[in-house]
């Protein structure tokens, strides 16, 4: 009996030591700090608190497969490192622009579009060699 709830307090303590531990306080660490880099950098008409919210999420859930407890620690560093950049203004308002906001709105671009074209008219604009479609 005693052993098993020993497992289950350390496999808590495990799960909270990964994503949902420091990486989770230091998501909500970056989120109080947006206001603050989004007045200085003066984005207040280019990009909404909501949209840089949303940019950090999907920032985050690309490591969401991480599980090594060193390279969480190393990439909250890498990223403590970065907003600490944005909030002493070592990177201008057009890093952030280019960097985090304009491939954002691209991703967002790519969804919604909906193309009338055939495969193939698709496939040469978009590549230097068009793929024929298989006939079958």
């Amino acid at each position: 009996m005693a052993s098993r709830l020993v497992k289950q307090v350390a496999a808590a303590q495990q799960k909270d030591r990964l994503f949902g531990g420091a990486a989770r306080s230091f998501y909500f660490e970056i989120c109080r700090c947006l206001p603050f880099v989004q007045r200085l950098h003066k984005m207040e008409e280019m990009v909404s608190l909501r949209e840089l919210r949303a940019i950090v999420k999907e920032r985050f859930k690309e490591y969401k497969d991480v599980k090594d407890g060193r390279v969480v620690d190393l990439l909250i560093f890498k990223g403590r490192e970065e907003i600490e950049t944005y909030l002493l203004m070592h990177k201008q308002r057009h890093h952030v622009l280019t960097e985090v906001v304009e491939p954002y709105y691209i991703k967002q671009r790519e969804v919604k579009k909906v193309s009338a074209n055939s495969p193939f008219l698709d496939s040469f604009l978009t590549s230097a060699y068009p793929q024929q479609p298989q006939r079958l």
